[in-house]
């Protein structure tokens, strides 16, 4: 079987090796061994280059799209570069038995089109809420992305109609639900067995204090919120550390909005930190992981803080409710709620049998959810479509 995931991603050739910097692509990738061929669609770097992740095999491929550096340059791209998408997938496509799409996206959708139209079986695979992601956006560009936003979500749904569907979260489940009878929840756990055993030798930090927060920094992370909470704190006496991990546009205002709540001299950070050794070691330091996001598909660094055993305290946002347990895998708070987040923070530091309780039903929910486990239902759904269409 030859498999084609459209997949909104950079990718960098060094030789005959494609490589890629979202970890996201270590799912697809895993279906390696399971089918004969996996090709990756997806935006062809401009230079040759190794990123982190590394695809080397003769199992991987790329149906290169041309470059653009994100979906606002996108809309302002040469109109030709639609005809060099369409021809590219025109070539590659009569060697595909399915095609695997993660949207809503634009280049997707076409994509998705053309296979339709040759008779080429098309999954859908929902990983957020792109209405809610955009909503966190500020000024015009707020109004330009939510229309966008809204178009393309209402495109994609007309696109699931009859066809399977696999959506993070129980609550974009249902939404799609509505539009096609296989919409399935679907959590894509990057953790797989051998990572998981390693995970478990790995221990939280003796400090509840000291907290962990990995993600980009962008206005949908909900880093001020965070921050807010910290200064709450402070007035109750309770002085807690963020090791803040990660890159993003909103770095220098951040240090800046750290600098005005007071907290600044309570926050590291740590801009990139390579997967590997260095990130294991701030996780072991730290006594907790917190996510403040106002939105999320699912975070692939609660599957790790899980593994792990690290204490959780997250936003009920994407397919975080639906995936833990407050109060018995995770401390749960709305998004944008600081006092909420301000008082989950407190209780788990003040509670270690809470916290012990976390460590322990944390790992053993992830025993059952790891990459081994979700990449079967995703191919059980998809040799599911194929059947059906050939039908």
């Amino acid at each position: 079987m030859h498999v084609a995931f459209f997949v909104d991603q950079v990718f960098w050739r060094e030789g005959p090796v494609l490589s890629t910097e979202e970890s996201f692509i270590l799912f697809p990738a895993s279906f390696a061994g399971f089918v004969d061929q996996i090709t990756f669609i997806g935006r062809e770097a401009p230079t040759p280059g190794r990123a982190p992740y590394v695809l080397d095999g003769s199992t991987f491929s790329l149906c290169a799209l041309p470059f653009y550096p994100n979906l606002y340059k996108l809309w302002r791209a040469d109109p030709r570069m639609y005809r060099r998408i369409r021809e590219s997938v025109r070539e590659q496509s009569k060697n595909w038995d399915v095609l695997v799409i993660c949207g809503p996206h634009p280049i997707g959708q076409l994509v998705a089109r053309m296979c339709i139209a040759q008779g080429i079986p098309v999954v859908l695979m929902v990983r957020q809420n792109l209405i809610e992601q955009m909503s966190a956006h500020r000024g015009l560009e707020r109004h330009a992305a939510m229309l966008a936003a809204h178009l393309l979500e209402w495109d994609f749904k007309r696109l699931a109609r009859d066809r399977t569907v696999f959506a993070v979260g129980e609550e974009m489940t249902k939404v799609y639900s509505r539009f096609c009878n296989r919409a399935h929840n679907h959590f894509p756990c990057l953790v797989d067995r051998a990572q998981f055993e390693m995970f478990s030798q790995m221990s939280a930090g003796s400090d509840p204090r000291r907290l962990i927060k990995v993600c980009r920094l962008a206005p949908e992370k909900g880093h001020r919120f965070l921050f807010e909470a910290m200064a709450q704190l402070n007035q109750r006496g309770l002085h807690c550390h963020v090791d803040l991990v990660g890159t993003g546009a909103m770095d220098q205002e951040l240090r800046e909005l750290a600098s005005k709540l007071g907290v600044a001299s309570q926050v590291t950070f740590h801009g990139y930190v390579p997967y590997g050794r260095p990130l294991f070691d701030l996780y072991e330091k730290a006594g907790a992981m917190v996510l403040s996001s106002t939105t999320e598909g699912f975070p692939q660094v609660i599957n790790e803080a899980l593994s792990i055993g690290l204490p959780t305290v997250a936003t009920t946002v994407g397919g975080i409710p639906s995936f833990l347990t407050d109060g018995e895998t995770a401390l749960l708070v709305p998004p944008r709620d600081v006092r909420a987040l301000a008082g989950a923070i407190e209780k788990m530091v003040r509670a270690p049998e809470l916290r012990e309780r976390l460590r322990r039903n944390g790992r053993a929910l992830m025993q059952d959810n790891i990459l081994e486990v979700n990449r079967a239902r995703v191919l059980g759904g998809v040799h599911d479509e194929i059947a059906r269409r050939r039908a």
